[in-house]
């Protein structure tokens, strides 16, 4: 691989654009940014992470087959862990060294593993793979299977640490936020919660999102911002963590 630097692609100029919207005002909130326009979300493919967090049946998925159908032009690699991701243009494998094959003969395009083997040594190969050949976007479907917070494969963390020089961006899903490596959400410039139920999960995220987090609970349940509207299904809250501003926005 050469060691030239990757293109990088702004996602959000590819034809296929992310549908997302974002709630009307509310002038009560000082941090929570909620509008009618659009979400502002910028991705810079082969150069910044992205977490998407929330419980099972939130909209995490539907998200992330929303992202990868918009990289048009930019290869990417999806570990579906439970089979939740699907697209006309994409090409599906259950088995990692055939996929492996033909990758290397096209050298692009958008390719899923749905392996039969979901075992700690597929996962850790699929990150080694993608990490000698650079110049991807990976998607990792339920990451928590295969990292808790205090260990952390090294194929992984390579990844997550050591990826950007590679052109390599990586797309960190998981149900269990509590659960993550320090380094995920860390290292991620873009982040988003959907619905969450464990209050362990919710002081793990306000700790690096602010307290705005808390509105993805029920209010009945929440720490802070009882007063604030239950969200609707399939909404999530989203911050650059570049600045201190979060949005409101639905898939």
């Amino acid at each position: 691989m050469s060691n030239t630097s990757p293109d990088k692609t702004d996602a959000s100029s590819d034809e296929e654009a992310l549908d997302v919207a974002i709630d009307e005002p509310v002038p009560e909130t000082k941090h929570l940014v909620r509008s009618g326009e659009d979400l502002s979300f910028n991705f810079v493919a082969y150069d910044e992470k992205i977490t998407i967090l929330g419980a099972s049946g939130s909209g995490k998925s539907y998200l992330a087959n929303a992202i990868m159908k918009s990289l048009n032009g930019v290869s990417v690699w999806v570990y579906d862990f439970n089979a939740q991701f699907s697209s006309s243009r994409a090409l599906m494998y259950h088995d990692l060294d055939e996929m492996l094959k033909v990758y290397d003969d096209a050298k692009r395009g958008h390719f899923i593993l749905q392996p039969f083997d979901n075992s700690d040594e597929t996962f850790t190969k699929f990150c080694a793979e993608a990490f000698k050949r650079g110049n991807l976007v990976l998607i990792l479907d339920e990451v928590h299977n295969f990292c808790t917070k205090q260990s952390m494969q090294k194929e992984y963390r390579k990844l997550i640490l050591s990826g950007r020089p590679r052109g390599i961006s990586v797309i960190s899903i998981s149900s269990r936020p509590s659960s993550l490596p320090n380094h995920v959400l860390s290292n991620s410039k873009h982040v988003f919660a959907f619905r969450l139920h464990l209050e362990s999960d919710l002081r793990y995220l306000a700790s690096y999102m602010g307290d705005d987090v808390w509105i993805l609970q029920p209010p009945d349940k929440r720490l802070k911002h009882k007063d604030e509207p239950a969200l609707e299904p399939y909404t999530f809250y989203y911050r650059d963590m570049d600045t201190d501003v979060g949005q409101i926005g639905k898939v």
